[in-house]
């Protein structure tokens, strides 16, 4: 395959949208296409190939030096989280989590989140009119991972300025100084509180995930207070951007499908595949980045070690090859689902307790409105992966 005829995506430009139409066009000509730092899968098949690829490994904390930020605390956090760490490490630290993320241990915080939801719901504006990140897609989220960390109810309002703050490491704009240190500040704050809550559970155990992951052990090994500290700061900046974001994208979703929304309500049963159906149309997490590690020869093309390779995940989750024109529909089960949750050893930890937060959200929100519509002009981050509406105001209807 000749390189200098595949198509070209410059993912670094301001204007530039992973599902935009230069990209269906991109997707449309070759499965792979050139961009500033290396290459771009864009069909289905090949970025579910490489998500489970074990020669690609994690390059958010390379693509983090692409923008500028090349040392210093947020680098040090940023490269020792299990999102970016491969091969024993990563099986070491994910064996020792991955039980306070099972579906029993979610399915206990049902009653919370739904619990939580219905409290934000009760405080929206007269006439249904919002601003729905800070009125609900903030705090929910936040509320969860706080709840599940056993922060004590007057501290978590600190937490919502540093996870917001810490989220701006996918920022195409980190390497400002004054994002940087935003970024860095909340970062050093999370820090400073993860050890007054590690010191306060080794003292006194309780039934929260901060405890469970003070007792954790395989194979005789436990998490190092550093790695704990490190944790807990991931769990709250990804417990809060990701589902945050995703709430705002599928509020849109169904402000432009108000036909969704009425079947929603009809079939709440639904929110499950309601939930799917926004991540595989309006993923948050665009793209993941994958550097080589080893050689790979891959459908005519042989990539060395050190080759960025973006998995555009936006691109293959509109695949005309495996889904079809598909709109908007909550009622179909797509069959293989959406890449959103990324796939082989770095699927998102998180995912079942992202897919209940949403689905009680979605439960709360159409058993109390018959409609939600645009009120306004939303912004939006300047995001490198993690897309979502900053401001969204909104109009829920109560006939």
């Amino acid at each position: 395959m000749q390189v200098d005829s595949l198509p070209f995506l410059d993912i670094f430009s301001p204007e530039f949208e992973y599902d935009s139409p230069a990209v269906t066009e991109a997707r449309a000509a070759s499965w792979i296409a050139r961009t500033p730092i290396g290459f771009a899968a864009l069909r289905y098949e090949d970025v579910s190939a490489m998500l489970k690829d074990g020669r690609l490994h994690q390059g958010s904390a390379a693509t983090l030096a692409l923008r500028g930020v090349t040392d210093g605390p947020l680098v040090d956090w940023w490269k020792s989280t299990i999102l970016n760490i491969d091969g024993a490490e990563h099986t070491r630290l994910r064996r020792l989590v991955a039980k306070a993320f099972t579906p029993p241990a979610v399915e206990r915080l049902r009653p919370f989140f739904r619990a939580t939801a219905e409290r934000l719901v009760d405080a929206f504006g007269s006439g249904g009119r919002v601003e729905f990140v800070q009125a609900f897609s903030e705090p929910y989220p936040l509320e969860g991972i706080c709840e599940m960390l056993g922060i004590p109810t007057e501290r978590r309002a600190s937490f919502y300025g540093w996870a917001g703050d810490l989220g701006l490491i996918f920022s195409k704009n980190i390497g400002q100084p004054e994002v940087r240190a935003r970024a860095e500040a909340a970062l050093l704050a999370l820090y400073a509180c993860a050890d007054e809550v590690i010191a306060d559970r080794t003292r006194e155990p309780g039934p929260d995930l901060v405890s469970a992951l003070l007792e954790a052990e395989a194979e005789g090994e436990r998490l190092t207070v550093t790695e704990l500290r490190g944790m807990i700061a991931g769990l709250v900046f990804a417990g809060n951007d990701t589902t945050r974001n995703q709430l705002g994208l599928g509020m849109i979703a169904f402000a432009n499908h108000p036909d969704q929304w009425t079947l929603l309500r009809e079939q709440p049963e639904l929110a499950s595949r309601a939930v799917d159906e926004m991540m595989r149309l309006h993923p948050t997490v665009s793209v993941v980045p994958r550097i080589v590690h080893e050689e790979v020869d891959y459908n005519g093309m042989t990539f060395k070690p050190g080759y960025v390779i973006m998995l555009i995940l936006a691109s293959a989750n509109a695949d005309e090859r495996v889904f079809g024109d598909a709109p908007f529909d909550i009622s179909v089960e797509r069959q293989p689902g959406h890449l959103t949750f990324s796939g082989g050893i770095h699927r998102c930890l998180g995912m079942w307790l992202a897919k209940a937060e949403m689905q009680e959200a979605l439960t709360v929100l159409s058993e109390r409105f018959s409609l939600v519509e645009p009120d306004g002009t939303p912004t939006w981050q300047p995001g490198l992966g993690i897309d979502g509406p900053t401001t969204l105001p909104l109009r829920f209807v109560n006939d």
